[in-house]
C-alpha cells in the first residue's frame, strides 16, 4: 500500500508541536519553539498544513473549519473576544469525532479560558475568561478546593474578599477554587442545560462542571490538536 507522508505542525506563541503523519496516522511527533525547529526533527518531508495563531480574523459565526487556508482567529465584537487559530484547530479535532455535535466547548489555555457555543459545525459565539492568568499570578493550585468554588459561584460580588482570606491562609486549592466560581458563574449561560467538551490536560474544569450536574467529556489537547491537523488536511487535500 502507498504511503501517504505529511507533516502538520501547529504554532501559538513560542511553543509549537507538530506530527509526521501516514495518513491519519502519526508516525512521529517533534515540538519546538518555531515551526522550523519541529520540522528539523521531522525532517523527511515538507510541511503540508501549518496553522500559526496571528494569521488573520474571521469574525463569528463562522465554520470550525475555515473554507479557504490559512487557518485564521475568530473574532468578536460584543463582548470583544479573540480565538486563536490553535484553539479553533483543537475545537475541529475534537468535533472530528462527534458528527452533527452541538453543545459548548471549554477550551482553557495559559492565557485565557474560551467557551464556545457550538451549532451546526459552526462557532456561533463565545467568551473568554482571564482566570488562568490570575491563577498563575496568585500562585493557584491546579485542584480547586471545592467549598471555596461553591462558596464564590453563589456570591461571586465577593471574589476580592475570599481570595484575600485565602491568600493569608496560603491556601493555593482555595485560590483555584474561588477564581474558577466566579468563573462558571459568569459563563452560567454557557453550561447550564448543555452538554460540554472540555479539552484540557488536567481535571480542574471537568471535575467542576460534573459537580454541577453538567454531562462534560475531556479531551486531551494533543488529541485534539493531532485530530484537528488531519481534519484540516482532509478538506483541502
Amino acid at each position: 500500500m502507498a504511503q501517504d507522508i505529511w507533516i502538520g505542525i501547529a504554532q501559538n506563541g513560542t511553543q509549537a508541536q507538530g506530527w509526521r503523519f501516514d495518513g491519519a496516522r502519526p508516525v512521529k511527533d517533534a515540538s519546538g519553539r518555531t515551526a522550523q525547529d519541529v520540522l528539523a526533527g521531522l525532517a523527511e518531508t515538507t510541511a503540508t498544513v501549518i496553522v500559526q495563531d496571528g494569521q488573520g480574523r474571521q469574525p463569528v459565526p463562522a465554520p470550525v473549519l475555515t473554507e479557504a487556508m490559512p487557518l485564521t482567529d475568530l473574532s468578536q465584537d460584543r463582548p470583544r473576544g479573540l480565538l486563536p487559530a490553535t484553539a479553533r484547530l483543537q475545537i475541529a479535532g475534537s468535533l472530528s469525532a462527534r458528527p452533527n455535535w452541538d453543545g459548548v466547548i471549554c477550551l482553557p489555555t495559559q492565557e485565557a479560558t474560551h467557551w464556545c457555543q457550538i451549532s451546526a459545525d459552526e462557532v456561533v459565539s463565545f467568551q473568554s475568561a482571564l482566570t488562568p492568568r490570575l491563577g498563575q499570578a496568585m500562585g493557584a493550585a491546579d485542584v480547586a478546593d471545592a467549598d471555596a468554588l461553591a462558596d464564590t459561584m453563589s456570591r461571586p460580588e465577593r471574589l476580592s474578599l475570599h481570595l484575600r482570606s485565602a491568600t493569608l491562609a496560603d491556601d493555593r486549592q482555595a485560590v483555584a477554587g474561588h477564581l474558577l466560581g466566579a468563573e462558571l458563574a459568569a459563563m452560567r449561560a454557557y453550561w447550564l442545560g448543555q452538554r460540554v467538551i472540555v479539552i484540557a490536560q488536567d481535571t480542574l474544569y471537568s471535575g467542576a462542571l460534573g459537580a454541577q450536574g453538567v454531562p462534560v467529556e475531556r479531551v486531551a489537547p494533543q488529541d485534539a490538536m493531532r485530530a484537528g491537523l488531519v481534519a484540516l488536511r482532509g478538506k483541502f487535500c
